[in-house]
Protein backbone atom coordinates (compact mmCIF):
# COMPACT_ATOMS: atom_id res chain seq x y z
CA UNK A 1 0.00 0.00 0.00
CA UNK A 2 2.62 2.34 0.78
CA UNK A 3 4.27 1.92 -3.27
CA UNK A 4 0.65 2.41 -4.49
CA UNK A 5 0.65 6.06 -2.18
CA UNK A 6 3.55 7.15 -3.18
CA UNK A 7 3.08 6.42 -6.95
CA UNK A 8 -0.22 8.59 -7.08
CA UNK A 9 1.62 10.97 -4.83
CA UNK A 10 -0.72 10.59 -1.28
CA UNK A 11 0.88 11.75 1.72
CA UNK A 12 0.04 9.13 3.47
CA UNK A 13 -1.75 5.33 3.87
CA UNK A 14 -5.21 7.53 5.39
CA UNK A 15 -5.07 9.67 2.25
CA UNK A 16 -4.74 6.68 -0.05
CA UNK A 17 -7.56 4.70 1.28
CA UNK A 18 -9.68 7.90 1.88
CA UNK A 19 -9.24 9.00 -2.34
CA UNK A 20 -9.96 4.96 -3.06
CA UNK A 21 -13.18 4.92 -1.21
CA UNK A 22 -14.52 8.35 -3.05
CA UNK A 23 -13.45 6.88 -6.32
CA UNK A 24 -15.19 3.51 -5.53
CA UNK A 25 -18.26 6.03 -4.46
CA UNK A 26 -18.18 8.11 -7.66
CA UNK A 27 -18.37 4.97 -9.84
CA UNK A 28 -21.10 3.20 -7.57
CA UNK A 29 -23.52 6.70 -8.11
CA UNK A 30 -22.39 6.86 -11.82
CA UNK A 31 -24.51 3.26 -12.11
CA UNK A 32 -27.47 2.94 -13.86
CA UNK A 33 -29.72 -0.29 -13.01
CA UNK A 34 -31.86 -1.21 -15.80
CA UNK A 35 -35.29 -2.36 -15.87
CA UNK A 36 -36.30 -4.38 -18.39
CA UNK A 37 -40.09 -5.06 -18.85
CA UNK A 38 -41.45 -8.04 -20.86
CA UNK A 39 -43.04 -5.84 -23.98
CA UNK A 40 -44.06 -7.55 -27.07
CA UNK A 41 -42.69 -6.50 -30.48
CA UNK A 42 -45.24 -4.79 -31.60
CA UNK A 43 -45.41 -2.84 -28.13
CA UNK A 44 -41.72 -2.34 -28.66
CA UNK A 45 -42.49 -0.93 -32.35
CA UNK A 46 -44.35 2.31 -30.83
CA UNK A 47 -42.02 2.34 -27.96
CA UNK A 48 -38.91 2.88 -30.15
CA UNK A 49 -41.05 4.90 -33.23
CA UNK A 50 -42.56 7.46 -30.06
CA UNK A 51 -39.05 7.57 -28.64
CA UNK A 52 -37.50 8.62 -32.09
CA UNK A 53 -40.02 11.62 -33.03
CA UNK A 54 -39.30 13.07 -29.21
CA UNK A 55 -35.29 12.70 -29.72
CA UNK A 56 -34.38 13.30 -33.38
CA UNK A 57 -30.86 12.62 -34.22
CA UNK A 58 -28.56 9.53 -34.04
CA UNK A 59 -29.41 7.00 -31.85
CA UNK A 60 -27.89 3.63 -31.08
CA UNK A 61 -30.80 0.56 -30.65
CA UNK A 62 -28.95 -0.77 -27.47
CA UNK A 63 -29.36 2.55 -25.93
CA UNK A 64 -32.92 2.96 -26.61
CA UNK A 65 -33.22 -0.21 -25.22
CA UNK A 66 -31.71 0.56 -22.10
CA UNK A 67 -33.38 3.91 -21.87
CA UNK A 68 -37.18 2.37 -22.80
CA UNK A 69 -36.36 -0.47 -20.59
CA UNK A 70 -36.79 -2.92 -23.93
CA UNK A 71 -35.14 -6.55 -23.96
CA UNK A 72 -32.47 -6.16 -26.55
CA UNK A 73 -33.76 -8.89 -28.58
CA UNK A 74 -37.02 -7.31 -29.00
CA UNK A 75 -35.57 -3.84 -29.85
CA UNK A 76 -33.27 -5.14 -32.53
CA UNK A 77 -36.46 -6.81 -34.17
CA UNK A 78 -38.36 -3.60 -33.58
CA UNK A 79 -35.81 -1.43 -34.68
CA UNK A 80 -35.91 -3.62 -38.00
CA UNK A 81 -39.66 -3.03 -38.63
CA UNK A 82 -38.72 0.60 -38.34
CA UNK A 83 -36.09 0.58 -40.64
CA UNK A 84 -38.36 -1.56 -43.17
CA UNK A 85 -41.13 0.31 -43.13
CA UNK A 86 -38.69 3.20 -43.77
CA UNK A 87 -39.63 5.43 -40.10
CA UNK A 88 -35.86 5.04 -39.43
CA UNK A 89 -33.09 4.97 -41.35
CA UNK A 90 -28.72 3.76 -40.69
CA UNK A 91 -26.38 6.08 -40.49
CA UNK A 92 -23.66 5.57 -42.99
CA UNK A 93 -20.49 6.34 -41.70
Amino acid sequence: MDRARGLVGLASRSAFIRQAVLEKLDAVERMRVVEVRDVSEKEALKLLDRYLTKHPGVHYVGDMADELGIELRVAFAAAETLLQRGLARVREE
